[in-house]
């Protein structure tokens, strides 16, 4: 089971919540969501969201993160939403300084 932190949740259900306009998903959003298959993301969708949570957390290594999605099965690339949390909270710029969490 991942550990999620809380205010990052908040933080990155509010940045959705922006984008939320072109969704045609009426249920409650949360660490369980898949992104593509629940939300129907698509992937400018994924690109905005992600250029708006580096500017929120600063810069993050999205490129090799959608990456490594796209190396796994097909069945597989999906992501929720509390894995995307749990990639923000061991990749943003003071994780990785060792700072506060």
């Amino acid at each position: 089971m991942m550990v999620i932190d809380e205010q990052v949740l908040a933080d990155i259900l509010g940045l959705m919540s922006q984008l939320a306009g072109d969704w045609e998903y009426s249920g409650t959003i949360g660490p369980e969501t898949r992104l593509l298959g629940d939300l129907g993301m698509e992937s400018l969708d994924l690109v905005v969201l992600g250029t708006m949570i580096q500017h929120r957390y600063g810069r993050l290594p999205f490129a090799e993160y959608l990456a490594e999605i796209g190396q796994r099965p097909v069945e597989e690339r999906d992501v929720t939403v509390g894995e995307l949390v749990a990639y923000v909270c061991r990749h943003r710029p003071t994780a990785m300084a060792g700072g506060p969490r």
